[in-house]
């Protein structure tokens, strides 16, 4: 698992590539819209069990974060739709 930081880095990236609005994701998450505003300017003041709500929210919707390897940095992925949950 990658590091707090660079979790809520990939947040923002995750969300627009499932064409999610903010609003969107902090339904499917079970969060205020401005919790999202929070996470996506840099986490500060928000707690770690609400941003891994909205990581798992993230992930239910498709998306997979991918850790580090030797050869590149953390990403993020679309899981094919018939693998989505």
């Amino acid at each position: 698992m990658e590091s707090f930081s660079e979790t809520i880095r990939m947040m923002r990236v995750a969300r627009a590539l499932l064409e999610l609005s903010q609003e969107e994701l902090a339904e499917r998450a079970g969060v205020g819209r401005q919790t999202i505003v929070r996470i996506e300017a840099g986490g500060k003041g928000v707690a770690f069990d609400v941003v891994d709500r909205v990581r798992t929210a993230l992930e239910r919707a498709g998306v997979m974060f991918l850790p580090s390897t030797a050869d590149h940095g953390p990403a993020i992925a679309l899981r094919k739709p018939e693998a989505r949950k």
